[in-house]
């Protein structure tokens, strides 16, 4: 008698031994799914966020950041700052080099102004060869400031491309308003006239107020 109950409860303990394995392997099968589904969450959120290429926001995307922003800026009559940096002749580098070479620059610039711009600041695409940069409470004489830091963050660690250092230049526009005279449309179109005017007399950057009139600076 006490044989079979030996027999039974060894029968039990093993059922149970086996159950807990396939629960433990069940468990984490299931939390590893949760962790590939989150993961594919976040891309697919990158990808309707993104600009593939340089990592910045992609326009829409930076809109609704840039207005967030603004918002804030008319609450606590803070100065908005938009800031367009576009590198010269991009079409020129894709015809020397390649297409993924432009890319590359691209990322480049985008990057040398992630690493010295503050994490409250807006980072989006600007057409086919430049980046937007959202600066909250930097006013006007703070502009070529955050320019200088670009652009030695740029010299400092040049472009290496497939073994070759690739040299490549940049035209800035940008604009300031404050608190409630704060429009972001107005500022779009300020900001690429500046750097229009910029390019036409082959400068690195001009600054214009909200009525789209030139700040000498320097």
């Amino acid at each position: 008698m006490n044989e079979l109950l030996l027999a039974g409860l060894g029968v039990a303990v093993l059922a149970a031994g086996v159950s807990g394995y396939f629960w433990f392997r069940s468990a984490r099968a299931l939390k590893l799914c949760t962790a590939r589904a989150k993961k594919l969450e976040e891309e697919v959120e990158a990808a309707r966020t993104l600009d593939e290429t340089t990592g910045a926001f992609n326009y829409p995307f930076f809109v609704k950041a840039a207005n967030v922003q603004i918002k804030l800026a008319r609450r606590h009559r803070w100065p908005v700052t938009l800031m367009v940096v576009d590198i010269d002749q991009l079409e020129k580098i894709n015809l020397r080099y390649s297409f993924r070479t432009g890319d590359a620059v691209l990322k480049h610039l985008t990057d040398s102004i992630r690493s010295v711009v503050r994490s409250s600041d807006v980072l989006g695409r600007f057409g086919g060869s430049g980046v937007f940069v959202l600066l909250p409470e930097c006013d006007t004489d703070n502009i070529p400031v955050v320019f200088d830091r670009i652009l030695e963050k740029i010299k400092a660690d040049p472009l290496m491309h497939n073994g070759k250092r690739i040299d490549y230049r940049r035209s800035a526009g940008a604009v300031t308003m404050y608190g409630i005279h704060i429009h972001l449309n107005n500022m779009l179109g300020l900001a690429e006239d500046a750097l229009n005017v910029a390019k036409e007399r082959k400068e690195e950057l001009v600054i214009f107020d909200k009525e789209g009139t030139e700040i000498q600076w320097k």
